[in-house]
């Protein structure tokens, strides 16, 4: 079965507070708040740019000890969300 794109319409994202730690000159998520829980982070997996319209987001898929997150910052807002990973089928 061939892999289809995801639904981005269906992609809910909520802004969320975000720890980082600053090495050199790269960033790395440490604990981000979602609602009134904190969230430790234990491994930060991957990191890329997806590009958003004419913009860039900076995406860090990264886990718990239980679950995976992407933590999407727009470096032109100075904003950060908890995106749903695409999933694909």
């Amino acid at each position: 079965m061939p892999l289809r794109a995801p639904n981005q319409v269906n992609q809910p994202s909520e802004p969320i507070r975000v720890f980082v730690d600053f090495e050199g000159q790269r960033v790395r998520p440490v604990a981000f708040q979602w609602g009134t829980k904190r969230y430790d982070v234990r491994k930060v997996h991957l990191v890329y740019r997806r590009r958003v319209g004419s913009r860039f987001h900076w995406c860090f898929s990264v886990s718990d000890e239980a679950n995976t997150y992407v933590l999407a910052y727009d470096p032109e807002t100075l904003a950060w969300r908890l995106d749903v990973p695409a999933v694909f089928s």
